[in-house]
């Protein structure tokens, strides 16, 4: 098979019939800008959302802060299960090192 871009012939990898482009790392960068090429073609308005989506992650930012406000009584029950959590391990861990003691 003939390489797409220098036309030398190569060997395709078994596990990728369906190549088209040697593995010279030439040909490789060549392959990967324009696959990009490419994508940016079909996908135009990709990059235009990406000063919407900052916009919304501030306007996100500024409800969690007045949500952790507003809730704060909330926040100190999760923190005191956490703490249930830390004490239960603990209990369990030295429940099984008694248990394995009796065996």
């Amino acid at each position: 098979m003939l390489c797409r871009i220098c036309q030398k012939e190569f060997i395709p990898n078994k596990y990728h019939p369906h190549q088209q482009v040697c593995l010279r790392l030439e040909c490789q960068k060549i392959r990967q800008i324009q696959n990009e090429r490419e994508w940016r073609i079909k996908n135009p308005d990709y990059f235009k959302f990406l000063g919407q989506e900052a916009a919304w992650r501030e306007k996100r930012r500024r409800y969690n802060r007045l949500w952790k406000f507003t809730h704060k009584g909330s926040l100190r029950e999760k923190e005191a299960g956490e703490s249930h959590k830390v004490r239960h391990r603990e209990y369990m861990r030295e429940y099984m090192r008694k248990y394995r003691q009796i065996r």
